[in-house]
């Protein structure tokens, strides 16, 4: 096994830049991780926007109205001057403006649907959660008016039903190892290719060029090793070098997410990025076998890790990518990769199945043989040659 053993000998180059990638990818990752509990968990919060309310029917059906509204955001009530209004929402003073005009409890009473007026910010979607309270309480008013409730009832009851509502609201990635960590793991998994891939083609395209060099090669020829049991031999050591790498990364999410990544999403998510090692091996291989320096392994590493990722939806959501762009990130192996991970997440929109799950997998694979033949086929010329 001499061969093997200085296989990693040779592997100790590309330790410290290898390094460099596991600390700033572990930094990264535990990042998004606590940057994704803080979002999740402060997703379903209420927020108190601060509201002026012109009330000019000063009846009790807006009085219980404002009341409603108080409890929740910060109220102020102004008198009906619209350039100064228009001059406070301009300048943030107030997020939304909700005018009661007069007759508004006969025309609650009586079952009509418009009731009062508004002022907002365009574009601010907060605007729209206030206004969608403020339906919400008077369609339960009119609920119980149509039940043969008094106005006054119907304002208690639906006060009481809706502070009940209110109190049921639980956030879901406060329960144990929640959907907050099933966040983070997606993360994790969405930019675990770029390093690995990084890892790889740094780590072993050096070894291989050595391997593959004319003086060590015509020795190594000269021995009693044959080709077949030194190809044994470093395929071997490539094997384990790149499963090392797995290994210590899933390490780290067991370290990060800890059951989380033994449930059925985890486990997937695993499976899945065990298809990233024998494409990103065979790229190696093909590099290698132009005899590279190691600027050149650099620039190589740089051009692939990066394009690739941008093209398949690593960095940006494929989404988010143009038609022409997915038509041509289908032809490369991480396109698949990424479609798996946001099957298994949820996070593409679309409902997992295990059939298309397996599909994915079954196409990464095909692209790892192939990237495999092309690789033996490059190596053969180059070796004639």
């Amino acid at each position: 096994m001499q061969v093997f053993k200085a296989f990693f000998k040779t592997a100790r180059r590309s330790l410290p830049i290898n390094i460099m990638y596991f600390i700033i990818f572990s930094g990264v990752a535990l990042f998004l991780s606590r940057s994704s509990v803080d979002t999740d968990s402060q997703a379903f919060a209420s927020v108190a926007l601060d509201v002026a309310v012109i009330d000019a029917d000063r009846s009790d059906a807006s009085a219980a109205l404002t009341g409603y509204l108080a409890g929740i955001h910060n109220l102020t009530k102004l008198e009906y001057d619209r350039e100064a209004l228009l001059d406070r929402l301009f300048y943030r003073d107030i997020d939304f403006v909700l005018i009661l005009p007069k007759g508004f409890e006969e025309k609650l009473s009586g079952g009509e649907t418009d009731l009062y007026e508004t002022m907002r910010i365009p574009g601010v979607y907060s605007s729209v959660f206030v206004e969608g309270q403020i339906n919400t309480y008077l369609k339960a008013v009119r609920l119980y008016l149509a039940g043969g409730k008094s106005l006054a009832d119907a304002q208690s009851h639906t006060e009481k039903a809706l502070n009940a509502a209110a109190g049921q609201v639980r956030v879901l990635a406060q329960q144990e190892d929640g959907a907050s960590g099933m966040k983070g793991i997606y993360y994790y998994y969405q930019f675990l290719p770029y390093v690995i891939l990084s890892m790889i083609l740094s780590g072993i395209t050096p070894i291989l060029t050595t391997f593959w060099e004319e003086g060590l090669a015509k020795r190594i020829s000269c021995s009693s090793l044959g080709l077949s049991a030194k190809n044994l031999q470093l395929a071997l050591g490539s094997i384990v070098y790149c499963f090392g790498i797995w290994a210590l990364f899933q390490l780290i999410a067991r370290i990060f997410y800890g059951n989380v990544l033994f449930r059925e999403t985890g486990l997937l998510c695993m499976a899945n990025s065990i298809m990233i090692l024998p494409a990103a091996a065979a790229i190696a291989l093909i590099i290698s076998c132009f005899h590279p320096s190691s600027s050149m392994v650099s620039m190589c590493n740089n051009v692939i890790t990066l394009g690739m990722c941008f093209l398949c939806g690593v960095f940006i959501p494929q989404q988010q990518l143009g038609s022409n762009v997915c038509a041509v990130s289908k032809f490369l192996p991480f396109y698949w990769y990424i479609r798996n991970n946001d099957l298994v997440s949820g996070f593409g929109g679309t409902p997992f199945a295990g059939g298309a799950y397996w599909e994915n997998i079954g196409v990464q694979a095909l692209f790892a043989a192939a990237l495999f033949a092309l690789a033996l086929s490059v190596s053969k010329y180059r070796r004639g040659k």
